[in-house]
């Protein structure tokens, strides 16, 4: 089983790489990150997955979404947040010192964090080492 999660993971590794290197080279974003990451393990405490308001209210689809981030990623769900339509989970990686006991194999969330939106400020973790500027 572990070696068809590592299997999976790596084909969606190399769709991130090859979806975010046109964005980065075609599609500037209006805002630059400084700084690196400190390894608190503040930004694994609560990861926020956005669904949509239909996904969300098809208990079906959930259920799946759910079922298959908590498999693949070993995400352990928190909470849902109905009003702003977040999966909210915690990872079972995380290391008492904060560091990620899975940091090779760590999903394309953890790679990409923070997460630079193309139109709003990125937003990131009081203390976590990153800040953003305008271009």
């Amino acid at each position: 089983m572990q070696l068809l999660k590592r299997f999976l993971i790596t084909f969606i590794l190399l769709d991130n790489v090859l979806t975010n290197i046109p964005k980065k080279v075609f599609f500037r974003t209006h805002w630059v990150l400084e700084g690196k990451c400190k390894q608190c393990g503040k930004c694994c405490e609560e990861i926020y997955l956005k669904i949509t308001p239909r996904q969300l209210s098809s208990k079906l689809f959930a259920k799946l979404a759910i079922w298959w981030i908590t498999w693949l990623f070993d995400f352990i769900l928190l909470k849902v947040d109905y009003d702003n339509h977040y999966l909210i989970f915690t990872c079972k990686h995380r290391k008492p010192d904060g560091r990620c006991g899975n940091y090779f194999w760590r999903p394309n969330v953890c790679r990409n964090y923070p997460l630079v939106d193309y139109f709003d400020e990125p937003k990131v973790l009081p203390g976590c080492g990153y800040k953003a500027r305008l271009r």
